[in-house]
């Protein structure tokens, strides 16, 4: 008869041999803070200055750390190595996004290109992009950006004080004259209005943190129940996303009816559908116009503003960068976007501005959609990885000095231009060429006409602002005190209509 302690040998041999194996093929253990029972890192989730505590975790446990939060497994990366490898290499299979119940189910924010899965919708969404983002046709667009150029000039020069406002105006109205073909809006235009709203609702839905990502089930609860207030909320988020992707669509489909036509986005490809010329849904379009707005409005703004505020702090680039204007413009005109490659220097400070100041200094978290392993660590099917491409920018293998904003690094010390800002893989941003050609056109027509100075204080002392950011998503400069001044009698005669 077999006793029980007959089975112990073997049962015991079977179960280290069972757990040498698991560690043996899960890899090492992925080095990061040690969380709490349950509810894990949930502690140590920096919903505020990201890229900040990524760099600290890279000082601490290298350049993969590991959090993990109710259950959740989220690798945070810091070193260009990784990133490089994961996103790009490996493309394929770290390109989907992780499932979240609030913003993509219960605010309908699934069908927008950031927030998209990787898959057939997402490829043509892609291809939609490049009839107007692309690089070879930005040229298409040059009579919208001088126009839009013209009227920040003018603002300038009417209210200097304004000039973050006027910023945002200018990329907002380029933005919504591209897709969906409107007049030049004041920033104060319902459209506009609307269009910020959503992006700061987006922004709150995506980073936002909600319980219900952690545990679905409780989206099963009425909205009576306690603690669901989140619902009433995601209610109000899916109506104003439906709205913008919804209303300046049908705008644009009744102009259509009327017979006024246009070479916008939406027109071009309205005409397409009526056609036949093309398979792309009317869904599929109406989203990638929302996600095109979207995407180039709010950060082209905040690259802008950085852009004013690194002029300020640096007189000596705003003079040379001054000076090498006039030496193509003979101040007679306006820089063209056929005079940028007589305008190496302007070039060097629009790259300087996006490493310096990244205006999305984290990426969206990414998913694998496979089991993996990097540097022998084993990373499994649906984790969530979040890279932070502001520590690229300050990682010294690639830039010296990296905190200081410094144009010759590329021309003249020879670093490497930080391409990397706009992401990698395919979710790199698609309106990279876009942004570029925009912020250049910003800085040549603001330092053609004006000079940025430090504004006086009560006893004539300059008061040197101290280079601070804010925002979640997006991150821009904080307000700050500046003085700006025409170069010259009668520069208007440069911007007039």
């Amino acid at each position: 008869m077999l006793k029980p302690l007959d089975l112990f040998v073997p049962v015991a041999v079977c179960f280290c041999a069972f757990v040498l194996w698991r560690s043996r093929s899960s890899g090492a253990r992925i080095p990061g803070p040690r969380g709490l029972p349950f509810i894990g890192n949930l502690f140590d989730w920096p919903s505020h200055y990201q890229a900040e505590h990524m760099a600290e975790w890279q000082k601490l446990y290298g350049p993969v750390t590991k959090l993990s939060v109710l259950g959740k497994t989220v690798l945070f990366l810091t070193s260009p190595r990784a990133i490089s490898e994961l996103f790009a290499n490996r493309a394929s299979t770290f390109s989907d996004r992780p499932h979240f119940i609030f913003s993509e189910e219960l605010c309908g924010m699934k069908v927008l290109h950031p927030m998209t899965q990787y898959g057939e919708d997402f490829k043509q969404q892609r291809k939609l992009m490049k009839e107007v983002l692309a690089g070879d046709v930005i040229r298409r667009h040059e009579a919208l950006l001088d126009d839009e150029g013209r009227r920040m000039l003018q603002g300038i020069l009417k209210t200097p004080q304004e000039c973050d406002r006027l910023l945002r105006r200018f990329s907002s109205s380029l933005s919504l004259r591209m897709v969906y073909g409107f007049e030049a809006m004041e920033i104060d235009d319902p459209h506009v209005l609307l269009a910020e709203e959503m992006m700061q609702l987006a922004e709150y839905a995506v980073i936002g943190g909600w319980l219900v990502d952690f545990f679905p089930s409780i989206q099963l609860l009425p909205h009576w129940f306690p603690g669901t207030g989140w619902r009433t909320r995601a209610d109000y988020y899916a109506r104003k996303i439906t709205e913008m992707i919804t209303t300046p669509y049908e705008e644009v489909r009744q102009l259509l009816h009327e017979g006024k036509e246009n070479d916008s986005f939406c027109s071009i490809n309205m005409h397409k559908s009526i056609e036949g010329t093309h398979t792309f849904t009317e869904g599929l379009i109406k989203a990638t116009a929302t996600a095109i707005y979207g995407g180039a409005s709010d950060t082209t703004g905040s690259a802008a503003w950085s852009f004013m505020l690194a002029m300020l702090l640096h007189p000596e680039v705003q003079a040379k960068a001054q000076a090498e204007i006039d030496s193509v413009t003979d101040r007679s005109r306006l820089p063209r976007m056929t005079d940028r490659a007589a305008m190496p220097y302007l070039v060097s400070i629009v790259w300087e501005t996006f490493r310096w100041s990244p205006p999305v200094p984290v990426t969206l978290p990414h998913r694998n959609r496979n089991d993996e392993e990097f540097d022998g660590y084993a990373i499994p099917k649906d984790t969530m990885l979040v890279a932070s491409l502001w520590s690229i920018t300050r990682d010294p293998e690639f830039h010296t000095n990296a905190n200081d904003f410094n144009p010759d690094r590329y021309e003249v010390d020879g670093e490497r231009i930080p391409y990397y800002v706009f992401g990698y893989g395919h979710r790199r941003c698609p309106g990279a060429d876009m942004a570029f050609a925009q912020l250049f056109h910003q800085a040549t027509f603001i330092l053609s006409c004006f000079t940025l100075k430090a504004q006086l204080d009560a006893n004539g002392k300059p008061i040197i602002p101290e280079a601070k950011f804010a925002g979640e998503m997006v991150r821009k400069p904080e307000p700050f005190p500046y003085d700006i001044q025409p170069r010259w009698d009668n520069v208007q005669a440069l911007f007039q209509d």
